[in-house]
């Protein structure tokens, strides 16, 4: 039986929406590299894939998020072979360049092909909440509406331009890791100078200095000192460099963004590979000699 959606990449991000379209009544078939991830799926009712091809074979719509650009890049080359596909759909972040090239993948095969990463994090994976900015060919994403209906909140549709998913999700993650190392910055040196950062954040958050992060697991880690929240270090380092690279093939300025990106190779040069992206402020915080961490 051809299943209705597959799913290649079930990690901290995949992993909750497959969950969110099976409680919406999709039925899924999923694949991973990692064999515990699929486990914990198929015992709340997903099919298993053996490989992308597998999934390709048995899913009409296949969707995938993945961490990096060679992931990306082979997924969708197994997925083009398929039998039973018809639209794919790139859930990862990769900037527009890469999506570009790999609409070419799909070219002459009958596939229709939408970026469509997602925005939010993990606790809005969870609970439904996600954002998802979607591009290419209008049928095919009224067809992958319902499913991303039952992973977020807000979908948006940027019509049949390639890449511009990925562009506007470039821009957001932009603007996330700036605000993230500003707000750093910002409460280093308040601390610094002897305020107390949780007086601090209430100040910012009623003030014009507000943004996502003093509202979000930042201020959190700080209020706590538990260094917890966001996504893999190595995941915000990635997106603030693809967002400055394309921006640069662009002739657009990157000025903060190249500061930012400083900061985040700063962190992972100094054990932030294994890290969230709230450490950030630890390391932000250590070059003006604080500890911020209990």
């Amino acid at each position: 039986m051809t299943a209705a959606i597959g799913y290649i990449g079930v990690g901290d991000m995949g992993g909750p929406m497959v969950r969110n379209m099976m409680k919406a009544g999709l039925d899924v078939v999923v694949y991973d590299t990692q064999a515990d991830r699929l486990d914990a799926l198929v015992a709340d009712g997903a099919q298993r894939g053996s490989s992308a091809t597998d999934v390709a074979n048995r899913a009409e719509i296949v969707m995938a998020c993945l961490n990096t650009l060679g992931a990306v890049r082979g997924v969708a080359a197994e997925a083009a072979t398929g039998s039973a596909i018809k639209v794919y759909v790139d859930m990862s972040t990769t900037g527009p360049t890469p999506a570009q090239e790999l609409r070419g993948i799909f070219d002459g095969t009958g596939i229709a092909m939408l970026d469509a990463p997602i925005s939010g994090h993990i606790s809005k994976a969870v609970d439904g909440t996600l954002t998802v900015i979607a591009s290419g060919p209008r049928d095919a994403f009224d067809t992958c509406k319902p499913a991303f209906e039952a992973m977020g909140e807000n979908i948006f549709y940027l019509g049949d331009i390639p890449g511009g998913g990925q562009m506007m999700k470039l821009a957001n993650n932009y603007l996330n890791n700036v605000q993230a190392v500003g707000t750093s910055e910002a409460l280093t040196m308040g601390i610094k100078f002897g305020l107390d950062p949780a007086a601090m954040l209430e100040i910012l958050n009623v003030s014009t200095g507000r943004n996502s992060q003093t509202q979000g697991p930042l201020a959190e880690a700080v209020r706590t000192g538990k260094f917890l929240g966001g996504a893999n270090m190595k995941i915000s380092q990635k997106d603030i460099t693809l967002a400055v690279e394309e921006a640069q093939r662009l002739g657009a300025p990157t000025e903060m963004g190249v500061a930012a990106k400083a900061n985040y190779d700063h962190a992972i040069a100094n054990g932030g590979d294994t890290e969230r992206s709230t450490s950030i402020m630890k390391h932000v915080a250590a070059k003006a000699g604080l500890k911020v961490e209990r």
